[in-house]
C-alpha cells in the first residue's frame, strides 16, 4: 500500500504483518480507530486487526533488519515491529516502488 504523509511524501509498506499471517489495515476513520481498537488518534493509523496493535506512520520506530529506523511506531497494543517498508519515488505522474527491506 502507498499512502502519502501529512506534507506530501510518499510512503509505501506492506500489508502482511511482519513474523504473521494478518493483513494489516490502513484505517483513515477516526471513529473507527477509537471504538475497535481503543486509540484515539489525530490522523489515519495502520493497524492490526488479529492483535488489535496499531502503528503510526508519522512516528519512527525500530525493528529494521539493518537496524534502521522505519516508519509506523507501535503507538498501542502489541506489535513485533512496524510494518516492512516500501521505498517510493516518483517519476513523472507515475509512482514507482524502488526496493523493500
Amino acid at each position: 500500500m502507498v499512502v502519502r504523509l501529512p506534507g506530501g511524501a510518499l510512503w509505501g509498506f506492506f500489508l502482511r504483518e511482519p513474523f504473521g499471517q494478518c493483513e494489516l489495515k490502513y484505517v483513515t476513520d477516526l471513529q473507527e480507530l477509537a471504538d475497535d481498537y481503543g486509540y484515539h488518534a489525530a490522523h489515519p493509523m495502520v493497524v492490526n486487526p488479529c492483535t488489535h496493535a496499531v502503528y503510526d506512520l508519522m512516528r519512527y520506530g525500530g525493528g529494521a533488519p539493518d537496524g534502521g529506523l522505519v516508519r509506523g511506531d507501535i503507538v498501542h497494543g502489541a506489535g513485533v515491529r512496524p510494518p516492512l517498508a516500501i521505498e517510493m519515488r516518483t517519476d513523472g505522474k507515475e509512482i514507482v516502488a524502488v526496493r523493500s527491506e
